[in-house]
């Protein structure tokens, strides 16, 4: 009898371990789900992360650009405010580039 009860036991034992494996096995393939999931959107923002660098280049050299026409303009100003011209007529200047490259 007594050897009846300790193989109950060790059923009970055994079952339990079964019970914990399949718990433990279930957690691991919900954590490497997550983990998949979790790489793919690393991925997803490493790569919005490289489309916003290259945006920042291009609006960079836009802005740049923009600059160095202003400066540009303002070194025409001075030049004419010394030959006297009207700067109403001058400030269309900048814009008659615009015109003439859109056309």
């Amino acid at each position: 009898m007594e050897n009846k009860s300790e193989l109950v036991r060790l059923e009970e034992f055994v079952d339990n371990l079964l019970v914990r494996y399949r718990q433990l096995k279930e957690s691991c393939m919900t954590m490497e789900s997550m983990l998949e999931e979790r790489d793919a959107e690393c991925a997803k923002m490493q790569e919005t992360i490289a489309e916003l660098r290259s945006e920042r280049g291009v609006v960079g050299e836009r802005v740049a650009g923009l600059i160095e026409r202003i400066e540009q303009w303002e070194k025409e100003m001075e030049g004419d405010e010394l030959s006297g011209e009207d700067p109403a007529k001058l400030q269309g200047k900048l814009f008659q580039k615009d015109q003439a490259a859109a056309k």
